[in-house]
């Protein structure tokens, strides 16, 4: 289990990395003034970096709050008629105050429960840190994002010889989708609808970028 949350954390951890992988594809391209280069990767990162963070936002602070949907493993804790660990109901629990109140409560839920819920220390504190409400998911939005920019990105820009290694960044997005109900954090239902999310905004990045990139290199000819 401790895998799959290390996968699943790299929806998250794992852009930093791919943020740099845009910046060395834009300047590794041949023939090409540096001053375009350098304009291009700003506007690149700063169009991304806008759409990314929007569709994030949005989904934590309106789709969710407006949804309020637990999240399976708080519905779980909470059992039949709150007779389950968590000892109320999840719409008592998620009433109970802001996020640091309900991860204070869940982590000791899930300490004075142990043997009822046998979670190893990653998960337990994946868990009690995960309060929030469930849908969608936001690391399959991030990875999936991320993952479609990149490829459509590198199909645009790069030779075919190294356009293969960005075929990596598929199977690495669904992996992340995929760990999100294994961990128990959110539903199928989560994952696809933040999946489409990312995929559909991250074509968009993609989109409106090559359109950026084909002008400015336009201007410097």
């Amino acid at each position: 289990m401790d895998i799959i949350y290390l996968i699943s954390e790299s929806g998250k951890y794992g852009v930093p990395a791919i943020v740099l992988l845009v910046i060395a594809l834009l300047l590794s391209r041949q023939k090409m003034p540096l001053t375009q280069k350098i304009k291009e990767t700003v506007t690149v990162i700063s169009l991304t970096s806008v759409l990314a963070g929007g569709g994030a936002l949005l989904n934590e602070h309106i789709i969710k709050t407006q949804l309020q949907s637990p999240r399976p493993n708080i519905v779980w804790l909470a059992g039949e008629d709150g007779k389950g660990p968590l000892g109320m109901s999840a719409d008592a629990f998620y009433a109970q105050g802001d996020k640091e109140v309900r991860r204070t409560m869940l982590a000791r839920v899930l300490t004075q429960h142990a043997e009822m819920v046998p979670l190893t220390p990653l998960i337990k504190k994946h868990w009690a840190h995960e309060t929030g409400y469930s849908f969608p998911s936001g690391h399959s939005f991030s990875a999936m994002f991320f993952a479609s920019f990149m490829l459509m990105l590198g199909a645009s820009l790069i030779s075919s010889k190294r356009y293969w290694l960005l075929y990596s960044l598929l199977p690495w997005a669904l992996a992340v989708c995929i760990s999100r109900p294994l961990l128990g954090v959110h539903t199928p239902m989560d994952v696809l609808i933040g999946a489409l999310q990312g995929l559909m905004l991250g074509l968009l990045a993609w989109f409106i970028n090559i359109k950026l990139i084909s002008r400015i290199a336009k201007a410097n000819n």
